[in-house]
């Protein structure tokens, strides 16, 4: 599976050793996605996040971290399985996204 996009994106792709600089010290809410090369889900989240990233520009950041190369740091976080979204703001997670509606849970943790 190829994860490049073939057009530009607003998704960050995370680096594990930039994320307390990128993330955690953001003014802005970020929504970090925990995912995995062999992650069919993640195909389906994908565009979403991509749509959120440019509608709300300036407001919330969206960060890719790729789980399977940082399990380590995947843990600290209670990431256990992927996809898995997390929003952060002022450097706390606020929410963890685990099914239902993403629309609905980035409004609601964006609250």
């Amino acid at each position: 599976m190829n994860t490049t996009p073939e057009y530009p994106t607003a998704i960050v792709e995370g680096d594990v050793s930039a994320f307390p600089e990128e993330g955690l010290k953001s003014a802005e809410a970020v929504i970090v996605h925990f995912w995995g090369n062999r992650c069919p889900p993640f195909e389906l989240i994908e565009p979403i996040l991509e749509q959120v990233a440019t509608e709300l520009a300036g407001k919330v950041k969206v960060i890719k971290l790729n789980i399977g190369e940082n399990r380590d740091f995947a843990t600290q976080y209670g990431v256990d399985g992927f996809p898995m979204l997390a929003m952060f703001k002022g450097g706390e997670v606020a929410g963890i996204y685990d099914g239902g509606s993403l629309g609905s849970w980035i409004s609601h943790a964006m609250a």
